[in-house]
């Protein structure tokens, strides 16, 4: 069977149609090319291009647990060379964003969420745009943490994939790997909403409004709810978090639940309850700072390598730049079990020390005390050396030695070591210390 032939007239319509049709399609491919050209952060974000992606995932974990150094801990730093030894990152609250930086690679950082102490079960949700470093990072809800290195993480990458993490025992685990999903804007300057409802054991991801990921966590603990980056073979990632919403619940008197208001849009850099602080290597030191009322330290790398006994000298030398608060500070920290329980020295800005247990028995050894040898105020230099023998423990402030103290048989010396500060206030603390030294001595030969 046959279809009859077209008269001439029907067939001349038809080509003519065909072809304005073909020219209006050609012509609006040309506009989309133009107008993607001159606004590229677009091209992320069209759906065709989001959708597919020849990029390789992350990897699994970064490096950040390499091999440790065998023998007596004896590290000495001045600062004044560029040093692989110290974390460099920050956290600000600027412009309407909360920027999280991490020159590092194989690392990773976060930002802590301020409010009612440790939780458990949240609804939050989030816009995370990276700004710059390399597309193989890491960013996103950093939850239930017990210590810096136990925590659960759902995060996405730039390259269009998602995961759940779980980091525990000096171990990256995928709970869920990496998984491409084509709801997910790829690239520098593609912003993506994460949103994590975590109801007991069950978490719910959600990517732009899609449902990603279930997960049953079979042990649901209480932690710290932060934000978290995390890059691996490459550092120099920066990453703006914006327009928190959600709410999380507190346990309340009598076993009933509490509801915690998150939202947060960072307009005002002072009430915004995130933390805010940072570590950078300038001017021949190493300038610590960090807002509100938050314990901040950095420790040697790799993590563990300052890891000594309970005989060692550990000192440091350092001016305060600004931050005369009360209840504010800067020192040492000694005797850290990795789980925010340790020893801290602090110098107060009034003239005075306080040595304190921070952790589960926490408590003040010598509660703020005014000291002759300790220098007042800003722009001073101070010295400050611990000696650990054993059980006891001597300080020295600018070549002046306190009295011995013996501490009780329950409080241990050994642990990582490092650098500590106290901020009090919204203002904030800025120190730069310029000496770092750390030596493990031999105890008594049993």
């Amino acid at each position: 069977m046959t279809n009859p032939e077209a008269p001439p007239t029907t067939r001349r319509a038809l080509l003519l149609l065909a072809a304005l049709l073909g020219l209006f399609i050609t012509c609006v491919g040309a506009l989309l090319v133009v107008f993607v050209l001159l606004n590229p952060t677009l091209f992320n974000q069209l759906p065709f291009v989001a959708s597919n992606t020849s990029h390789e995932p992350p990897p699994e974990a970064p490096n950040k647990f390499p091999p440790l150094p065998v023998g007596p801990i004896n590290i000495t730093e001045d600062f004044v060379q560029p040093s692989e030894r110290w974390e460099q990152a920050q956290t600000l609250v600027v412009d309407g964003v909360y920027a999280m930086s991490l020159e590092r690679p194989d690392f990773d950082t976060y930002g802590l969420f301020l409010g009612e102490g440790d939780l458990r079960d949240f609804d939050l949700a989030v816009d995370a745009t990276q700004t710059a470093g390399p597309l193989a990072a890491e960013f996103g809800i950093r939850f239930r943490q017990r210590a810096p290195d136990d925590h659960l993480m759902f995060s996405l990458s730039a390259t269009g994939y998602y995961r759940l993490l779980r980091v525990q025992d000096e171990t990256y685990t995928s709970l869920v790997p990496w998984t491409p999903h084509p709801a997910i804007s790829v690239g520098l300057s593609a912003t993506n909403r994460l949103r994590l409802v975590a109801d007991g054991p069950q978490l719910t991801g959600f990517i732009n409004g899609e449902e990603v990921l279930t997960f049953t966590d079979p042990e649901p603990q209480t932690g710290q709810l932060t934000l978290g980056l995390v890059t691996f073979t490459e550092g120099g990632l920066v990453v703006h978090f914006d327009n928190i919403e959600g709410f999380a619940f507190l346990e309340a008197v009598g076993g009933d639940q509490e509801s915690l208001r998150l939202h947060e849009d960072f307009s005002d850099a002072r009430r915004a309850p995130w933390s805010v602080g940072g570590a950078t290597l300038r001017d021949d030191s190493y300038e610590l700072f960090v807002g509100g009322s938050v314990l901040s330290w950095q420790q040697p790398l790799p993590i563990g390598s300052s890891t000594v006994g309970d005989h060692f000298i550990l000192e440091a030398e350092a001016q305060l730049v600004e931050g005369l608060a009360e209840g504010g500070g800067y020192g040492l920290m000694f005797a850290d079990d990795g789980a925010f329980d340790f020893i801290g020295l602090l110098i107060l800005p009034q003239g005075g020390i306080m040595l304190f247990r921070s952790g589960p028995e926490s408590g003040l050894i010598i509660p703020p005390t005014l000291v002759p040898a300790v220098r007042r105020g800003a722009g001073v230099t101070n010295h400050l050396r611990v000696e650990a023998r054993g059980e006891y423990l001597t300080i020295i402030i600018n070549g002046q030695e306190l009295p011995e103290i013996e501490l009780p048989p329950d409080i241990r010396l050994s642990g990582r070591t490092g650098l500590l500060m106290q901020s009090a206030d919204e203002s904030g603390i800025r120190v730069q210390f310029t000496e770092f030294h750390l030596e493990e001595r031999a105890g008594p030969a049993v």
